[in-house]
């Protein structure tokens, strides 16, 4: 056996093949392939010829146009046939060849291969009639008489091609829509104009609990049943809304779906009207999804909320998806491929002459007429063309009858059946000539495309219901080609990843696109990208926490499924569905945000519970304490105080003390006066803590004469010191005397021990329209700052290194506020290495209207 094969040098029949496809679909859209324009005239045609010269006239005749290989003996071709993957577009069989003749090869392959699949070209010699029936009964599609005309047999040939190349693209196209379809995380259930079911994806299947068998053509109403979530009244169904008005209809919020055994989930998302090209209603699409993972994340993150007393407002989208990529197409969809069924042709011999037809038992089994009913004149075949088709077919048989070297005949139109409708035909004739080239006989066959026209239309019907659940879905999808180029994306991936139209990414290479990176930002390389390695292995790949980048360059986290085609055993491409993640990683990272407040918040409030019961206990204590040691100073010590600075003073005003007994006697009177303010001072706080602050006895005063007087009294202890008194404007008002003494008597005091002893103290009174000022001023090193905080705190002393010869208690300043408080006013204490220190006293002219007393 042998054949000749002709072709590049270097490249097998396969390869050839694969650049085929490349060149049929390209870069397009699978949405666009085979719209608006017929696909283009490129493929493999073998042919089988003993005779070299025919072979090589042949070959010359279609290798401008097609790839061709030439086999001279049956057996070698179905040997190659066997081998062949993909088998070649055309096989062109001569009917008379030593050995297997071409008849048992055309028998041999219909039993291996489809019509449309394999479509072949029976070449016959001249009027053998019986060669042409029993052709076609045998699976030829077509057929050439030799001597051949060469435009006959390029447009037979071309047609069988193109018919060829039409049914592959449209498997290919119900290919990518059935594994798109089957590859997204939504329910999808379609409908016809009466509302009955037509389709049901896996994931409907999943959440109403009806599988397809159950449902088939039934219905919809009888298994999408819907209730409000709080009324519990019917929900109207939204496909009935969308067949009666024509739109999109979105489901209302808080919407029921009862399942099969009786259960509920939550659902929503939208119904959509399906459209043919001229805008009629075909039915409708019905895309909704089980939204039980988000209503328990919403009560969960209230919950959350709660803890913390937080009012925020968050929405969560979560798709339950079950991905079933993958799966091979069902028995069913094979209803779409193109079919002739030659076996069945209406065979027609036309007697020129007495104007008669025979026909064969094909005109009863195409065309439904009883034997008896067929007319053998001629006119009754023309009587059964549609009115609107006769003048065209009649015009085209007169110019072939006419034309004395016209043979071959070809139309299609309508013919009319029995029952009274019409028949899509396709009719080919061959005229006989005589010695004179007068025309004497036709002989023809009429084959039915009706079957092929309505699996066309159907195919057409099922590509706009695939691209209505891909308008409808909420979830982001783009294809690919094995390559990583972008072939479709669906509104949804435009508007997720932040484009305007498909063309700005279709072609494009879809990893570079979105610099593919994992969540925590490190870069995603084509290693080790997932949606990579579902191309290059052949295997589904899912992602829950990967980002997107979109066009504004934002970041977008997302969860994607990557479902590869297969061909062949051989990855063709893939279709990603993704969704968007970003509010669900935000309200988890909330939520553990709050999770944590909220504990620490705990913490917190569970220590200062038990320091605030602490202090309490402590606060009592120290009330017990202070009311008993108020009740020793007053009682126990005020007494002998007083006696020891009477006796003094007695001593004192005698005229014989001298010496170290004067001395001795003024120690003891400035000892025990010391002592006296101490006590004093232990009684105003002690006061002022347990009672209601000091209290005071107001009167009229001038504020300048007054501190003038204590003021210089107090320098009298002093006379080694200089102390400066300053007054300006108004210092009249309302004071307590006894208070005002004691306030400035200790800062004063605190002025002069806290100061070199070579430096000033500056007191100065200044009357403003509604207060008095009184300010004491020393020079010297300043107050440190972690004692300026402890200065006006009770039973509390500076550092050492700055207080070494205070009080033995701490309550000067104390008192000076407190004071300071009783009056109205307030006290503030400046202290700067450059400037000194002062305090600075402001007390209104008129102190506050005292509280009323406890009824």
């Amino acid at each position: 056996m042998s054949h000749e094969r002709k072709g590049p040098p270097g490249r097998t029949s396969q390869h050839m093949r694969q650049g085929s496809e490349a060149n049929v679909f390209g870069s397009r859209h699978p949405w666009e392939m085979g719209r608006g324009s017929e696909l283009p005239q490129q493929g493999c045609v073998w042919l089988l010829e003993d005779s070299p010269t025919q072979a090589a006239h042949a070959r010359g005749l279609l290798e401008p146009h097609y790839r061709v290989e030439t086999f001279t003996d049956g057996d070698s071709m179905l040997e190659a046939l066997a081998q062949a993957s993909p088998p070649p577009d055309v096989l062109l069989l001569d009917w008379q060849l030593p050995g297997t003749s071409g008849l048992e090869v055309c028998r041999f392959v219909r039993q291996l291969h489809g019509e449309t699949a394999l479509p072949i070209l029976m070449l016959t010699v001249r009027d053998a009639r019986t060669d042409l029936v029993e052709g076609l009964a045998a699976g030829a599609n077509d057929y050439v008489s030799k001597p051949y005309d060469d435009e006959e047999l390029l447009a037979r040939v071309r047609t069988l091609v193109r018919i060829h190349q039409q049914a592959e693209a449209l498997r290919v196209r119900e290919e990518w829509f059935s594994t798109t379809l089957h590859s997204i995380g939504d329910a999808v259930i379609a409908t016809d104009p009466a509302g009955c079911i037509t389709f049901l994806n896996p994931v409907a299947v999943s959440v109403t609990g009806w599988n397809w068998e159950e449902v088939r053509g039934r219905p919809l109403a009888d298994i999408f049943r819907i209730v409000n979530e709080y009324t519990r009244l019917p929900v109207e169904n939204p496909v009935e809304r969308v067949l009666r008005e024509g739109h999109v209809v979105g489901l209302a919020n808080h919407t029921l779906l009862i399942r099969k055994d009786g259960s509920e989930v939550p659902i929503d998302d939208s119904a959509a009207p399906i459209r043919d090209d001229q805008g009629a209603l075909m039915g409708a699409v019905l895309v909704f999804r089980d939204i039980s993972d988000k209503k328990q994340a919403e009560t969960a993150r209230i919950l959350a909320l709660d803890d913390v007393r937080t009012a925020r407002e968050f929405a969560e989208k979560s798709l339950e998806e079950t991905q079933e990529a993958n799966a091979a197409l069902s028995a069913s969809e094979e209803r779409f491929a193109l079919a002739f069924r030659a076996t069945q042709d209406a065979i027609w011999d036309w007697n020129l002459v007495t104007n008669t037809v025979n026909w064969n038992p094909g005109i009863s089994s195409l065309f439904g007429y009883a034997t008896q009913d067929v007319s053998a004149d001629a006119a009754w075949r023309f009587q059964h063309i549609h009115p609107d088709d006769q003048q065209r077919v009649l015009h085209s048989l007169q110019a072939v009858i006419g034309s004395p070297h016209s043979q071959n005949w070809y139309a299609e139109y309508r013919y009319l059946r029995a029952d009274g409708t019409h028949a899509f035909v396709k009719d080919r004739g061959f005229v006989v000539r005589d010695a004179a080239r007068n025309a004497v006989r036709m002989v023809g066959a009429m084959q039915d495309t009706t079957a092929q026209r309505r699996s066309l239309e159907a195919l057409r019907e099922r590509e706009e219901l695939f691209r209505g659940l891909l308008d409808a879905t909420a979830e982001g999808l783009w294809g690919m080609d094995a390559d990583g180029r972008c072939i479709f994306a669906n509104p949804a991936c435009l508007r997720l990843l932040g484009y305007a139209s498909v063309q700005e990414i279709l072609g494009h290479d879809i990893h570079a696109l979105t610099r593919h990176t994992r969540a925590d930002g490190t870069p995603c390389t084509p290693e080790t990208c997932g949606i990579l390695i579902a191309l290059a292995t052949g295997h589904h790949v899912g992602m829950d926490n990967e980002t997107l980048c979109r066009k504004d360059g934002q970041r977008l986290h997302v969860r994607y499924q990557a479902n590869p085609l297969m061909r062949d055993q051989h990855v063709i491409g893939a279709v990603v569905s993704f969704e968007d993640i970003s509010t669900r990683k935000t309200m988890e990272k909330e939520r553990e945000r709050l999770t944590r407040e909220a504990e620490k918040l705990h913490q917190r409030t569970q220590a200062l519970l038990v320091a605030e019961t602490a202090a309490r206990r402590d606060a009592e204590k120290a009330r017990e304490f202070e009311q008993y040691l108020a009740g020793i100073v007053s009682h126990d010590l005020r007494n002998p105080l007083s006696v020891i600075l009477m006796s003094a003073q007695v001593l004192l005003r005698q005229d014989d003390l001298e010496g170290r007994m004067l001395k001795a006697i003024t120690r003891i009177r400035n000892s025990a006066e010391l002592a006296s303010r101490m006590v004093r001072d232990l009684l105003d706080f002690t006061q002022a803590r347990v009672g209601r602050g000091l209290p005071i006895q107001p009167g009229r005063l001038d504020i300048h004469a007054f501190v003038r007087q204590v003021a210089e009294e107090v320098g009298l202890s002093t006379p080694e010191r200089e102390v400066h008194i300053l007054s300006e404007g108004d210092g009249e008002g309302e004071w307590d005397p006894d208070r005002i003494t004691q306030l400035v008597v200790n800062l004063v005091t605190n002025a002069l021990k806290y100061s070199p002893v070579q430096s000033p103290v500056t007191v100065r009174t200044v009357g403003a329209p509604d207060t008095v000022t009184l300010e004491v001023h020393n020079g010297g090193a300043p107050i440190p700052e972690a004692a300026q905080a402890l200065l006006f705190q009770p039973l509390q002393r500076a550092t050492s290194q700055w207080d070494k010869q205070g009080r033995s208690v701490g309550l000067g300043l104390y008192i000076v506020e407190s004071i300071a408080r009783a009056h109205g006013g307030t006290v503030a204490m400046e202290s700067t290495a450059e400037a000194g220190t002062t305090f600075r006293v402001r007390l209104p002219r008129y102190p506050p209207p005292k509280a009323p007393a406890p009824g």
